[in-house]
């Protein structure tokens, strides 16, 4: 049985309190009448995500914010002196111990957290405590991936980030063009792998081959600002960075195209939106 995951299993009996779900090995876990449809047959397969209650195996058919060997922003629902207790999207909290917080948990606060199984007690454990900018082996991404992040913090270098809630990477301080938020999310994309196995990440995709998001910021500013904006290819990085959150190495490449579809007109010291039939 896969604890903290979820997985398929079959239903091996049924009773008045709910259902016995079974792996390939015979090993059970039971999901109570609440989570069990009542049409449910014993033979059949039910997708459920398997914890500890209790020292018993239990089941359920809610979707965890994290599973195990993953990271997620929870609640803190209860704080005692021996840890506290997580909301991560199911009916039983995820307890965080003492030892296992960064900084004292505190009820009612939000806390970025990663979940995995304590090897000497074999249950399932939340932890604010992580490496910054791990070595991995064997990433599945490429350069260009578009990934989904969480906000960690800023350091020395930038910010570090959760990639699709299992690495941490980093965002260089240059390649931050907008204002970011401790545990916020954002869309990013994976700009080098090191040979350390260190993840680089970048807000915005590089290479002409993504630039028309850029373009669409471009003319969506221009269309709320009655078709001029003053900025130009002359503009200072940090002034193109604050009005439209993005490189002035993209913001020249994205005017370029615009400017030879003919969307735009390139002014000294602003762009114009050219209306059709101009």
């Amino acid at each position: 049985m896969n604890i903290g995951q979820t997985q398929l299993l079959k239903i091996a009996e049924k009773n008045y309190s709910g259902l016995f779900l079974e792996d390939e090995n015979g090993e059970r876990a039971f999901l109570p009448k609440i989570f069990a449809s009542e049409d449910a047959e014993v033979g059949s397969e039910m997708e459920v995500f398997v914890y500890q209650d209790d020292d018993k195996l239990k089941a359920t058919t809610e979707k965890p914010t994290a599973e195990i060997g993953e990271f997620a922003v929870m609640t803190c629902v209860q704080a005692l002196p021996s840890g506290a207790f997580m909301d991560w999207g199911i009916i039983k909290d995820l307890f965080i111990p003492y030892q296992e917080q960064k900084l004292k948990i505190l009820e009612g606060k939000r806390y970025l957290v990663y979940v995995y199984v304590d090897e000497k007690m074999g249950l399932i454990t939340g932890t604010t405590k992580f490496k910054r900018n791990p070595q991995y082996e064997d990433l599945p991404f490429r350069k260009g991936d578009k990934v989904n992040l969480i906000i960690m913090g800023e350091s020395e270098l930038g910010w570090n980030v959760i990639i699709n809630r299992k690495y941490i990477g980093l965002i260089y301080t240059s390649d931050v063009y907008k204002r970011l938020f401790p545990l916020s999310d954002e869309v990013g994309y994976i700009k080098t792998i090191r040979e350390d196995g260190k993840i680089d990440v970048s807000l915005q995709p590089e290479g002409y081959d993504n630039i028309d998001e850029f373009q669409q910021v471009i003319l969506e500013k221009l269309e709320s600002n009655y078709g001029l904006l003053y900025l130009s290819d002359k503009s200072e990085p940090e002034e193109i960075k604050q009005e439209l959150q993005m490189s002035k190495k993209n913001f020249k490449k994205a005017i370029g195209g615009l400017y030879r579809d003919k969307k735009i007109e390139i002014l000294e010291d602003k762009i114009r939106l050219v209306n059709e039939g101009e």
